[in-house]
């Protein structure tokens, strides 16, 4: 019987345990709902478009989560394991499947493109874009970030960032540190094999926890704006008790969801439940 809702096909994903996941389980939710899925989706492509006046279980907000997290299942088949050593994170525990779920590049991105995406491929390192999955110290400690090769691909919907590609980069260690931009605590993100992730799921019961939102991040035509849904301004007073934190500090908590180089102020990867929030909003003018 096909799955009817994302939630229903995310379920029907992670208990998948043969060989063609996209042929028994994607391909056929593709050819009953992709069209209303496509059209449900549609209002959040343009920034501003779209926005929650009132609550509404079930919304475009928890929708599109529910397919990030469908998402977030198949591209575990494209990343490494955990460092020998490390913690098990409790997404993990929670969560990851105890069997391999693999779909190919060109599957991953024909799934979504069903969907009304695109695959976005850009060629200098961006955050906006790009999710350090692996760095390659440069002996040079001021040598900036650059892409190395892409593990998995970047999508958008419209204007709408839907998920950052995977990249291998090289850098020094002030700009993106081994151990650190790899491997702490991702935050606005559902699941990774190889690093501890964070979203408003976690801890929550088996209904509770897709009451959580989608973060919006957009490019539009003057501006790479992040988090738009967040309830507070990177530059005001924050409620998150994040005083320590330099204002560039916060910019790169925002722009790479995670901590990328040591600071007395943040996290490193031994300590990944100690992550700051990162609950604010940024806007970035384009040049």
């Amino acid at each position: 019987m096909t799955p009817t809702t994302l939630r229903e096909l995310y379920f029907a994903v992670h208990e998948y345990t043969g060989s063609a996941v996209f042929s028994d389980v994607l391909s056929p939710w593709l050819g009953e709902h992709a069209a209303d899925a496509r059209e449900m989706l549609a209002p959040l492509a343009v920034c501003g478009e779209w926005q929650r006046t009132e609550y509404v279980w079930g919304d475009l907000l928890e929708q599109a989560y529910a397919l990030h997290r469908i998402s977030d299942l198949l591209l575990l088949g494209f990343q490494s394991g955990l460092p020998d050593g490390a913690a098990t994170p409790w997404a993990h525990r929670l969560h990851l499947p105890d069997h391999e779920v693999r779909v190919t590049a060109d599957e991953y991105v024909g799934f979504f493109s069903a969907l009304g995406m695109r695959r976005v491929e850009v060629a200098r390192f961006d955050p906006f874009f790009h999710e350090i999955a692996a760095v390659d110290q440069s002996d040079d400690p001021d040598e900036p970030i650059e892409l190395v090769g892409e593990q998995w691909p970047c999508l958008m919907l419209g204007e709408l960032l839907f998920g950052r590609a995977g990249v291998v980069v090289r850098a020094g260690e002030r700009h993106a540190t081994a151990g650190i931009a790899d491997r702490s605590a991702l935050e606005d993100s559902f699941l990774r094999r190889h690093r501890p992730t964070s979203d408003g799921s976690l801890g929550w019961g088996h209904n509770s926890q897709w009451k959580t939102d989608f973060r919006r991040d957009y490019l539009t035509a003057d501006a790479y704006r992040f988090n738009v849904d967040a309830n507070a301004d990177i530059d005001g007073e924050s409620p998150f008790g994040d005083a320590d934190l330099t204002p560039a500090e916060r910019r790169d908590l925002v722009r790479h969801r995670c901590a990328v180089r040591r600071s007395e102020h943040l996290p490193d990867a031994e300590n990944p439940d100690e992550n700051p929030l990162v609950d604010w909003r940024l806007t970035v003018p384009r040049s």
